[in-house]
């Protein structure tokens, strides 16, 4: 089979190897279709740098049932599924992991000593059965991908107040964005507020419907749209979703309104500067949101793809580009490059 190694920076390189063996307990996978996630990208980029070289990648993924291990039961050969990313599971035994937090456990991603992650930049991968979902026949692959996206924004909203009828504001126009946005207006929202940097992403999410106003900061000021959208209040809760290197979670706790919440679901590479004085005066909370597990004994993962199935999310806007394991080298420019590409979400396909 085919799968690509990464060894830092932009260094890709694709090679041969044996298709792997699932062992107790794992199921193997033809992968049909993977995202290039953001967080693929710090590495990437040179802003975070791994010492275990090389390593595999590709965690937004879904694909073929090929083989089961010893010990699984419930799945066929041929069955088309859905994966929660390998890295998300704990230890199974601790605290947060017995309390369904497992995206917050102490060793998540060690399993029985072993480091686990989804190889999704793969013709084939293994799995743990636990983490495997068989979907319905209307959900393509690409959109069973994008249901780790989906998955993050169902926990982000869980974790702050209810915001039925409220205004909210999301600072970003990516995947993560645009995918929150559909799951924001699905939880009851009354206006999402979308904040972007190029003018073809926030139209995208729109018409997506991921937000029903866009700001391009380029163009406005986004703490000033905001007031102005909301009369002058401000969001009942503002998400950043970007991340990186820029100082934005001051700028969410400037839009948001007194006694609101700020979520923080992008992954920052560089230290943030708050203005404590405004945080305490307005006493908005900051709180993280940090990828997703389960809530009231419902795995995050499921309540995203039974929204996805009735109906109330809208992937196809998302996926902007297609690239055959052959060419992930440009799958990962066309990512990093999106004001030139036009890119949202890039699906790397395996087998074309």
């Amino acid at each position: 089979m085919k799968t690509a190694y990464f060894y830092g920076g932009k260094d890709i390189r694709v090679v041969e190897e044996e298709i792997p063996t699932p062992g107790p307990g794992e199921v193997l996978f033809k992968v049909m279709s993977a995202g290039v996630c953001g967080s693929d990208l710090h590495n990437y980029r040179g802003h975070r740098v791994r010492e275990d070289v090389p390593w595999q990648q590709g965690h937004e993924l879904s694909g073929l049932i090929a083989g089961l291990g010893e010990g699984v039961s419930g799945f066929e050969i041929g069955q088309r599924v859905g994966i929660e990313a390998e890295h998300l599971i704990g230890c199974g035994s601790c605290g947060w992991c017995q309390d369904g937090q497992y995206h917050i456990c102490p060793d998540r991603g060690v399993r029985h000593g072993v480091r686990q992650s989804s190889h999704g930049y793969s013709q084939y991968d293994v799995c743990i059965a636990e983490n495997v979902t068989v979907l319905p026949d209307d959900v393509s692959f690409d959109a069973a991908a994008l249901v780790d996206c989906y998955a993050c924004g169902v926990h982000a909203i869980n974790r702050v107040p209810d915001i039925a009828g409220q205004d909210i504001a999301i600072i970003g126009a990516g995947a993560i964005a645009l995918t929150l946005g559909q799951v924001a207006k699905a939880s009851g929202a009354a206006k999402v507020i979308l904040i972007g940097t190029r003018q073809q992403s926030v139209d995208v999410a729109v018409a997506a419907g991921s937000a029903d106003v866009g700001v391009v900061s380029s163009s406005a000021d986004p703490v000033e749209a905001v007031m102005d959208v909301t009369g002058g209040d401000g969001a009942a809760v503002t998400f950043e979703t970007v991340g990186g290197q820029s100082q934005l979670i001051q700028q969410a706790v400037e839009m948001t309104r007194r006694g609101g919440v700020v979520s923080v679901l992008g992954l920052f590479t560089k230290p943030q500067t708050v203005d404590p004085v405004l945080a305490m005066e307005r006493e908005i909370s900051i709180q993280w949101s940090n990828s997703f597990s389960s809530w009231n004994s419902e795995r995050e993962f499921s309540t995203a793809l039974d929204l996805l199935v009735a109906g109330h999310l809208n992937v196809d806007p998302i996926v902007t580009h297609h690239f055959g394991i052959d060419e992930i080298d440009r799958a990962f420019a066309v990512t990093d490059d999106k004001r030139s590409s036009g890119a949202i979400r890039v699906i790397v396909q395996p087998w074309t």
